[in-house]
């Protein structure tokens, strides 16, 4: 690996694309430790036990406590593309938009950054009205008022765009997903504070050795398992006929169409997560004294994951439910069929046409349970093993984050192997691996891409 590295530094352009995406990480972590004016942090970090609102904190690197311009990190991108895509489907328009190539994507990506902002201007307000109502009997860490509203608004969108302008060049001038690699560095900035807080706690008797070792076993198991589910494929073997197409013959033979074991990758688990807290966010704006309040929080207890036995199977199984809902929209397999056959390719023992998506539908089915329940337990990781260890602060253990930083970090070792593909280097990981891409270029959309003639395939973006 790290001769592969320094192979790819060896390249002058490999090796300033490299630099650039370091420095552009140095910019991130320069706005993380830039507070936001009108805000009172002591106040503040009172305030932040909610599981909504960690979920954010995660995804900013701690942001959100230190309640910096960029508290919001990239959320609302992430929620404006995850909507986008899911419309993409249900409305005609947009799926013809998005079947036009780069312009339609153009028009779909300015769409996305619209309702990035529209999503940005509300949740910043929603945070307003949190921090200056306060907890009971402290003071509010915002003064209510309107130049208030106002300031942090503004300040908080600014911030959220500003990270999407960084994404954004680092996918133009640097290497791998750039919207992936905010989310990615979000994730690890955290990581050193992590590993000193268990040490502090290992130091000071608070943890025992043994919770310490556990906590390792449980992080590498973890990443061992979300790389080899990650990198999974189901080869579907297709075969090809002779075709004759104006004066030249296309040649036949064998290929595959590869399918995705985890198709979905971290999308159902952001579902999941949002479903299940969505009492928890009602409870934030309405009264505790309330009957409706009062019943909120009741709920938000009930619900939360990993409180209870119940609590963590509702989450498992609506990160199963979506994972097939999301499979399902990502892929067409009627679409797939009807393109097989009409480049006259067909799989092996299976007739073309309605029994070649059937078998399709009978192996994503097959496949999509192994993935969902996976995805199930590794979400559910990050919640067990703070009992099973005893060690409370190191929270990179499965779940969301864990998930996003192993893909982010696959998607980046494909994209210098690409570029050193081009340069004749041998590169960092064998091939048939598959997209680690956190939002964008669904892997669906590339299903049908070692299949030969039949390419054009009617996986959905």
């Amino acid at each position: 690996m790290l001769e592969k590295l320094a192979a790819a530094l060896a390249v002058p352009e490999l090796r300033k694309r490299i630099q650039f995406v370091f420095l552009i990480f140095a910019i991130y972590v320069l706005a993380l430790h830039i507070p936001a004016a009108l805000i009172d942090h002591n106040a503040a970090n009172r305030l932040l036990g909610s599981g909504v609102l960690n979920a954010i904190d995660v995804f900013s690197g701690g942001a959100l406590k230190k309640f910096s311009i960029i508290a919001m990190g990239i959320m609302p991108y992430i929620s404006a593309s995850i909507v986008m895509q899911l419309l993409t489907v249900a409305i005609p328009q947009l799926r013809a938009l998005s079947k036009e190539g780069e312009s339609g994507r153009r028009q779909i990506s300015k769409i996305t950054r619209y309702a990035t902002i529209g999503l940005a201007i509300v949740q910043a307000y929603g945070l307003y009205a949190l921090f200056s109502r306060g907890a009971p009997g402290t003071p509010p860490a915002i003064q209510p008022g309107v130049w208030s509203a106002v300031t942090i608004v503004i300040t908080l969108t600014a911030g959220t765009m500003f990270l999407l302008w960084l994404g954004e060049q680092i996918t133009e001038k640097g290497i791998g997903n750039g919207v992936s690699l905010i989310i990615f560095v979000g994730i690890m900035v955290s990581l050193p504070m992590q590993v000193t807080n268990m040490i502090q706690e290992l130091q000071a008797g608070a943890v025992s050795p043994f919770g310490v070792i556990g906590v390792v076993l449980l992080f590498l198991a973890s990443v061992v398992g979300i790389i080899y589910m990650t990198q999974a494929v189901r080869r579907i073997p297709v075969q090809h006929v002779k075709r004759i197409v104006g004066n030249r013959m296309s040649q036949g033979g064998s290929t595959y169409l590869p399918l995705k074991v985890n198709t979905a990758g971290v999308i159902p688990i952001i579902f999941a997560l949002q479903f299940q807290l969505l009492p928890q966010t009602f409870a934030q704006f309405l009264p505790p004294t309330t009957p409706m309040g009062e019943f909120a929080q009741r709920a938000t207890l009930w619900l939360e994951p990993g409180r209870s036995i119940t609590a963590s199977l509702i989450f498992a199984s609506l990160i199963l439910f979506f994972t097939y809902f999301y499979t399902a929209i990502q892929y067409d397999t009627a679409d797939i069929a009807d393109n097989l056959k009409k480049y006259g390719s067909f799989i092996p023992s299976v007739k073309p046409g309605r029994e070649t998506a059937q078998y399709l539908d009978r192996v994503l089915t097959r496949i999509t349970l192994v993935s969902a329940v996976f995805l199930a337990v590794v979400a559910l990781v990050q919640y067990w093993a703070p009992t099973l260890t005893g060690v409370q602060s190191f929270g990179l253990i499965g779940g969301t984050s864990l998930l996003i930083v192993v893909g982010v970090a696959l998607e980046t070792m494909q994209a210098i192997e690409a570029q050193m593909a081009m340069r004749n280097y041998e590169g960092f990981i064998k091939p048939g691996g598959g997209d680690g891409s956190v939002l964008a270029n669904s892997p669906a959309a590339r299903a049908g891409a070692s299949a030969g003639p039949g390419a054009l395939t009617g996986a959905r973006r």
